[in-house]
């Protein structure tokens, strides 16, 4: 920080403090904070939401469909270099979600990278790189709603 001072005649100081959300210390003592009765109520009520997803979305009327321009070329993009720990980790994540029955194997023709984000928790976020196939496809074009006409409505 005091090089880049130096360097740059200014500088960011930046400090962070753990909160904690459902236990807090004070004097040493552990102290409980209360949960409302309408959270708890709710959380509660729709558990299922915050539950890991298991299995994929039940099949509906309609199916959905990704549109690609005319004459667009399938991206053939290398993929992108990883330390080797990623690639044990891509592996463990990949399985726990087939095994969890929320992606399946394909056969397809179109492949995208995958990125490992850290997490704050020091894990690690499994990220999918659609880039090249987002310059592939033609956009809906559904505008969106103002919100001064919803609440008229």
């Amino acid at each position: 920080m005091i090089k880049t001072l130096h360097s740059t005649n200014e500088g960011y100081y930046l400090a962070y403090q753990y909160v904690g959300n459902v236990e807090t210390q004070r004097q040493n003592q552990l102290v409980s904070t209360p949960v409302s009765c309408a959270l708890e109520e709710t959380l509660v009520e729709f558990g299922d939401v915050f539950q890991e997803p298991r299995g994929l979305p039940p099949k509906r009327n309609h199916d959905h469909a990704i549109l690609l321009q005319e004459g667009g070329q399938i991206p053939n993009i290398r993929p992108y270099r990883y330390p080797y720990y990623h690639k044990n980790e891509i592996e463990t994540i990949v399985g726990e979600m087939l095994q969890a029955g929320v992606i399946r194997p394909s056969h397809s023709q179109f492949s995208s990278h995958v990125i490992l984000v850290k997490k704050k928790d020091s894990g690690w976020r499994f990220c999918v790189d659609y880039r090249a196939l987002n310059k592939l496809t033609i956009p809906d074009k559904f505008p969106i709603p103002v919100i001064d006409e919803l609440l008229d409505e």
